[in-house]
């Protein structure tokens, strides 16, 4: 058990708080993580997705902290709805991404501050039009299916994320050299996505702007997570965990490895280190 005192936990949700078909919470994860709110500690979720699109966890937690989604593009309270942070792509850098993609014939979607756009129900956009079914009204994911999204953005929407969908390992690094010299991050979120946010932005920037605005003390955060999108704020966490699952960077960077998020690692390295 670690000797240092620790009052904050901050989780990354696909292959670390969820089960590997990212529809719901581990048991187990929850049991843990609902007595450490209660017993007065705080609890902070960091997602690749669009915080729209993790309502239901959302609510199924009890979170009232500000959450980052987006890989740190955005930080939005829910208590209130007030966006805290945003790091939007430039309209004219979004075209320039789909114009330098278009001749590999990528999948994509583009998430904003209201929805996802996307021109095809496939990808994330089918995981959420399926889950979408069984939803209540107010936790269903937004999503608009076009062509053209430059054509349905409202005033006031602020695109956030290009995510790529794409298994062939030998196209993703074709994708991300084609990327290389423009102002972004481009960082993968699951074995089969690239997230293209703006250049600097990671978890680790919306770990930071939650340090530097009072919500939190990261020399008392622990932090969970598995892919590259987790590292930064894997390292910037007075102690980093990365689950047994993940990949080898962030096994690497991390200070201490949890089981596998399908056996619910997160709460068994809580009970047997923290609690």
């Amino acid at each position: 058990m670690t000797n240092k005192v620790i009052d904050t936990v901050i989780t990354d949700m696909d292959g670390t708080l969820l089960v590997k078909q990212g529809d719901q919470i581990h048991p187990l994860n929850k049991e843990v993580l609902m007595d450490w709110q209660q017993n007065g500690n705080k609890l902070f979720l960091a997602t690749g997705r669009l915080d729209l699109a993790i309502l239901p966890f959302i609510h199924e937690l009890k979170i009232k902290t500000p959450v980052i989604s987006c890989n740190g593009g955005l930080v939005r309270d829910f208590t209130t709805g007030e966006i805290l942070y945003k790091s939007n792509i430039e309209l004219d850098l979004i075209k320039t991404v789909l114009e330098t993609l278009q001749p590999l014939e990528v999948n994509y979607h583009i998430y904003t501050t209201e929805r996802i756009l996307g021109p095809t129900n496939t990808g994330k956009i089918a995981f959420f039009n399926e889950l979408n079914k069984s939803l209540p009204e107010n936790e269903q994911v937004p999503i608009t299916l076009t062509t053209d999204p430059f054509s349905v953005l409202r005033d006031g929407e602020f695109p956030l994320k290009v995510l790529v969908i794409e298994s062939d390992e030998t196209k993703r690094a074709e994708i991300k050299a084609a990327l290389q010299g423009l102002p972004l991050s481009v960082l993968a979120s699951a074995s089969n996505l690239i997230d293209i946010m703006n250049e600097g932005i990671d978890k680790a920037k919306g770990l930071t702007y939650l340090a530097e605005n009072g919500y939190i003390n990261l020399d008392s955060t622990i932090a969970f997570g598995d892919n590259e999108n987790d590292v930064g704020m894997i390292e910037l966490a007075e102690i980093g965990v990365a689950m047994e699952n993940g990949i080898p960077l962030a096994l690497e960077k991390a200070d201490k490895i949890a089981k596998h998020h399908d056996i619910g690692g997160l709460g068994l390295f809580m009970q047997e280190e923290i609690l």
